[in-house]
């Protein structure tokens, strides 16, 4: 063969080569797409199923009686807003109380105290986040409900006991993300304040905190949404009467807490109700969602407009730097849009000369507005890092004395027989071995189901994705899927995974529905640990000739594989936890799951059977007390990772 029919073959199986690769290329791109378009299907199938078994009631009542005052299913009326105005009143109460502990906690840990005190609180608030929200409840009925009692002399079932248990519950939500939008603020500003002669409290104060306003915002509309959605915490202290209360001692009842309390034994119209309860909820949590993202949209338009105007500044500085007088005209890389006279500038000139003189004055009026009330100012500046350094040590109070009340009830509970034991009698007796077989297999088969699917969208969105609507769009979907409440997703599971596919009460259709739950974590942390990879590995690999799925299959994903394996062990911590989304979707019955169609009771539900029915409360202690190790050994093997991670990091 001559060497121009070899050059020719070859360029052909270049081609072919070329071509085939393309193909494969594409074909990936796709499949990550579909993976990412998962979330946009079960936000869709998430409404569509709920509503779809609201109709009944809405054709049958209307919207108008729908929204009416009374609920009381065995007469025919199914009036929700009672419960909307009890969701109303034990969110706005709990906001009242924990906002203003979370957002000091946080400028606590950021602004005032030293790093190893800080790094000491901070793992106390995510151990706190990782407490199930069932352990929550228990420690409100045992503990914080007879304080009420004894407080306001009735039961303590009510508005101030779901205050303090809700405002404990978010408080560790709204710490995370305002000590991040407190991080993200400039050293330099802060500096800049000392430089002046500010004080702590007011660089704080004047400076930080507004500077971190939208930040601040975001995370308290997120808190806002697990205030809303809460379920069975609040089930389990409310008092569940279905009126608008009389007082915050009164009993009262939340969407939640009612669909939570009727679902078990409705039908027809008044199912139909609860799902109806849950389409409002949704709407709700999808509201909520778009309220933030516009708040971060604002946010980031309004940084780019600063840098905008800086840089205009900027420009016109340089301008006016390099004109001339002589001949009034600036550098041919500087030009303005029009010729400038020395009579253009002077009164500009002019204008900073006074502006100084001005500025002079004023420091001066400080100066001695600073020496004759230094006193007051100290001892404001005293007093307010006084209350700082309270909320931190009362948020590291709290989680001390929920492990102490479980562990020290529990401990004498644990033994050999209690966690491999099988329950006995009416299952209150015995051990809790098939409960925490259940738990652990459903949680496994969510995660089987969940992480290839929420790891390939991340890749699609960190590494293939170009900024647009359905970009955009797919984020908002992970994020009101993130967001939905759990009870809402337990409705959606039992619609579609019980009856529509037919899978029955089943470890299978309590995880799928737990992976829809666990996904949004996994996608965000995997697409951060992506992002996180610097690009000149990228880069690099490129000049070499490989392709996009071989930078990210053998650079990419080996190097994030730390911070992914973070996340989805948070996931796996937040699915052990998980309550409302399994309660009618896994059953209840005691049984040892062999196949994914079995059903089974995991700790949650068990731990929630003992507490509210009361027969042996040591039974709950020992459940409670192994649920919370569980979970606890999760955190903290993912914060062991996350830490080993960041220290390979720094050593290479």
């Amino acid at each position: 063969m001559s060497d121009s029919a070899q050059q020719a073959a070859a360029a052909s199986d270049l081609k072919q080569v070329t071509r085939a690769t393309r193909l494969k290329e594409l074909a990936l791109k796709n499949l990550f797409l579909t993976c990412a378009c998962v979330a946009v299907l079960a936000v869709i199938l998430i409404f569509v199923f709920t509503f779809w078994k609201a109709i009944p009631v809405i054709t049958d009542i209307g919207l108008g009686e729908f929204f009416g005052l009374t609920w009381a299913p065995t007469e025919g009326r199914y009036g929700i807003l009672a419960l909307l105005a009890g969701s109303g009143i034990v969110t706005v109460g709990s906001l009242a109380i924990g906002v203003p502990l979370a957002v000091g906690c946080a400028v606590f840990l950021t602004e005032i105290a030293g790093k190893r005190l800080a790094g000491i609180v901070s793992t106390a608030v995510d151990l706190l986040a990782g407490v199930p929200s069932v352990v929550y409840g228990f420690f409100g009925l045992v503990i914080l409900r007879p304080l009420v009692a004894g407080l306001t002399g009735g039961l303590g079932f009510g508005a101030l006991t779901v205050w303090l248990v809700l405002a404990i519950m978010i408080v560790p939500t709204i710490t995370t993300l305002t000590m991040d939008a407190l991080r993200s603020i400039p050293m330099g500003i802060r500096e800049a304040s000392f430089a002046m002669g500010a004080t702590r409290w007011q660089t704080i104060y004047k400076v930080v905190l507004p500077a971190a306003k939208m930040g601040i915002v975001n995370a308290v509309v997120l808190g806002m949404g697990r205030a809303i959605g809460e379920t069975m915490a609040v089930l389990m202290v409310v008092g569940n009467a279905p009126v608008i209360p009389g007082g915050i001692a009164s009993p009262l009842s939340t969407i939640t807490s009612q669909i939570a309390l009727d679902m078990g034994y409705s039908s027809g119209l008044h199912r139909s109700a609860l799902f109806g309860m849950g389409v409002v909820l949704f709407i709700i949590s999808a509201s909520l969602v778009g309220i933030v993202r516009a708040v971060s949209s604002a946010r980031e338009s309004g940084r780019g407009r600063s840098r905008h105007r800086r840089a205009k500044a900027a420009d016109r500085a340089v301008v006016a730097g390099g004109v001339n007088f002589d001949h009034a005209e600036a550098p041919a890389e500087h030009a303005p849009a029009q010729m400038l006279t020395a009579d253009d500038v002077t009164p500009v000139t002019g204008a900073v000369t006074e502006a100084r003189e001005g500025s002079r004055a004023r420091i001066k009026r400080l100066l001695a507005e600073g020496a004759k009330g230094g006193g007051n100012k100290n001892r404001t500046n005293d007093l307010m890092l006084g209350v700082f350094r309270a909320a931190g040590i009362v948020t590291t109070a709290v989680l001390v004395v929920i492990i102490a009340f479980v562990a020290v009830n529990g401990l004498p509970v644990m033994s050999f027989d209690f966690i491999f034991g099988w329950p006995e009698g009416v299952n209150a007796e015995g051990g809790i071995f098939p409960t925490i077989v259940s738990t652990l297999y459903v949680t496994a088969l969510a995660m089987l189901i969940c992480t290839p699917i929420a790891v390939l969208a991340a890749v699609y969105l960190a590494e293939y994705a170009k900024q647009g609507r359905l970009v955009t769009f797919i984020r908002y979907a992970a994020d009101t899927l993130s967001s939905v409440p759990s009870i809402v997703m337990g409705l959606f599971g039992y619609a579609m995974f019980v009856e529509a596919m037919g899978f029955g009460l089943s470890m299978l259709s309590a995880a799928l529905a737990l992976a829809l739950m666990m996904m949004p974590i996994v996608m965000r942390t995997t697409e951060e640990a992506i992002r996180a990879v610097p690009r000149y590995i990228r880069w690099g690999a490129y000049g070499l000739g490989a392709t996009k799925w071989q930078v990210v299959s053998k650079i990419v994903l080996p190097s994030a594989f730390p911070r992914i394996a973070t996340g989805i062990v948070l996931a796996i911590g937040r699915a052990i936890g998980e309550t409302a989304v399994v309660l009618y979707t896994m059953g209840q019955a005691i049984n040892l799951p062999l196949t994914p169609l079995d059903s089974g009771r995991p700790m949650t539900i068990h731990l929630y059977q003992l507490a509210n029915e009361g027969i042996n409360m040591q039974a709950a202690y020992g459940t409670a007390l192994m649920l919370m190790l569980m979970i606890l050994a999760f955190n903290l093997f993912a914060r062991y990772i996350s830490r080993r991670s960041a220290s390979k990091s720094k050593g290479n």
